[in-house]
């Protein structure tokens, strides 16, 4: 009967795991210690820049790529402006006219939209007009997931 290292090989994918959950916590130890909380009101993307920073400054961003001439974009605006100021997620708008570069690195196709950001990484993609329970109930499962 051969041996193998079998349990190597699972000791080495749990370390893996503790480094990433270590470097998520201390992530967001470094967030509450500068202050961030989400903001209160949707955020308006100017740039790829300042979209990587409120990925960066926040655990949950939920991003709508829109543009001014969507009938469906507009009808969700006033769900996500109650949104940001009622989940702990930072609402991030982009406008696909102004930004198609964003909205092509994000393979977006339909508007709106909407993608959810966890730790900097896509975790949720709803894609049309959405009723705000459905998105208070997307933000709340990656919420309480962070927490875990």
């Amino acid at each position: 009967m051969v041996e193998t290292d079998d349990c190597d090989t699972d000791d080495d994918d749990l370390e893996q795991i503790r480094a990433e959950k270590r470097e998520r916590l201390r992530e967001r130890i470094e967030r509450e210690q500068r202050g961030t909380v989400s903001p209160d009101e949707p955020v308006t993307v100017e740039s790829q820049a300042q979209f990587q920073e409120v990925l960066d400054a926040h655990e949950l961003v939920l991003v709508d790529f829109y543009a001014d001439w969507c009938g469906p974009c507009k009808m969700l605006a006033p769900i996500l402006e109650d949104l940001a100021g009622e989940t702990p997620a930072a609402i991030a708008k982009v406008d696909t006219d102004a930004h198609p570069a964003l909205a092509q690195q994000y393979g977006i196709q339909g508007l709106p939209t909407l993608l959810l950001f966890a730790d900097g990484e896509a975790v949720e993609r709803l894609v049309g007009m959405q009723d705000g329970t459905t998105l208070r109930q997307v933000i709340d499962r990656h919420a309480s997931a962070g927490t875990a």
